[in-house]
């Protein structure tokens, strides 16, 4: 029954997040736990791994169809894989309370920020700054990738569309980015993960169905005003969740 329910979570959040930039890692985390996972040697790991599958099915697919910023996406992904390598080994034990509280409070204020539309009406960034700004966005991405299992996708997705990207392009280009740092992560916490494999094929199936589903949709049926207002919305909904979630455990 657990594994049923890994397969419909994994695909549930594979259709919605594969549209907004994201591997869900950050909403399966808890899911997983919920589900009987210990968190780090079993959620972590596990909701990596499909976050991995999200990314990767979602992001071949706007690649073949033009959507990813491959300039930004090559010093990006490498900060990315860098960044989340470094963030698993350096994983350990520890109170998540206040960071699930402050990762809360920026996701839904994000979030109002772009349902009011605010932010540059076009991009104005040079090439070089692009590039510094994939870097350190990143780094720190991929950092807390590693070290507690949150992608970070749609806030990332939040600042390029401030900052005047398309939201398709934006969401596209950081989907593929992930995949890498998503796999890496996973492969790092593997060694002392406590998951079996009928859950990780379970999910990994379920993730590869759904985020084809929802990136085919995305490509063909939304515009970016749409992208905008499901990435807004998923960042408010998931901000809501953590902060609950945060003071309950407090």
């Amino acid at each position: 029954m657990q594994v049923l329910w890994v397969a419909l979570a994994g695909f549930g959040v594979a259709l919605v997040f594969s549209m907004v930039g994201s591997g869900g890692s950050q909403i399966l985390v808890p899911i997983l736990f919920w589900l009987g996972f210990e968190f780090l040697p079993g959620a972590i790991p596990l909701a990596l791994w499909m976050g991995a599958v999200i990314c990767f099915s979602a992001g071949v697919l706007y690649y073949r169809r033009g959507l990813v910023m491959l300039k930004m996406a090559i010093p990006f992904g490498s900060a990315v894989l860098a960044g989340s390598i470094i963030g698993a080994l350096a994983s350990f034990p520890m109170e998540s309370n206040p960071m699930m509280i402050f990762f809360a409070a920026s996701n839904i204020f994000m979030g109002i920020v772009i349902l009011l539309g605010k932010g540059m009406k076009e991009r104005t960034l040079s090439r070089k700054a692009e590039i510094w700004l994939s870097i350190i966005l990143g780094i720190g991405v991929g950092f807390m990738l590693g070290f507690a299992g949150r992608d970070g996708g749609p806030f990332v997705v939040a600042i390029l569309i401030l900052l005047g990207f398309e939201a398709k392009e934006a969401a596209a280009t950081t989907t593929l980015v992930l995949a890498s740092g998503c796999l890496a992560a996973f492969l790092t916490h593997l060694p002392h993960a406590t998951i079996g494999w009928e859950p990780i094929l379970a999910g990994g199936l379920a993730c590869l169905v759904g985020a084809q589903i929802g990136s085919r949709f995305m490509t063909v049926k939304l515009d970016s005003r749409a992208v905008r207002l499901i990435l807004a919305w998923v960042m408010i909904v998931i901000g809501v969740i953590l902060l609950v979630q945060g003071i309950i455990n407090w």
